[in-house]
């Protein structure tokens, strides 16, 4: 997958839930790559566990997509 998909990496554990500060990060790059490739959609915004489950489980039960998404839409 990592010829056609952007990684993006927060630092943390399945168990601590992530700062204010990485999703603000994670958002402002979020649009940053939004606006350089209109390719990526909402839609097409995926988890690591999305594309390797069983494999990966990142980022992991404390992401707040809901959060994540409610912000791209801004």
């Amino acid at each position: 997958c990592n010829d056609f998909s952007v990684g993006i990496e927060l630092e943390g554990t399945d168990e601590q839930p992530f700062t204010d500060a990485q999703y603000n990060a994670l958002i402002d790059l979020t649009r940053q790559l939004r606006q350089a490739y209109i390719a990526i959609t909402p839609e097409r915004i995926c988890g690591h566990s999305d594309i390797a489950p069983g494999r990966k489980t990142d980022p992991g039960p404390c992401f707040d997509w809901g959060r994540f998404q409610a912000a791209l839409q801004d």
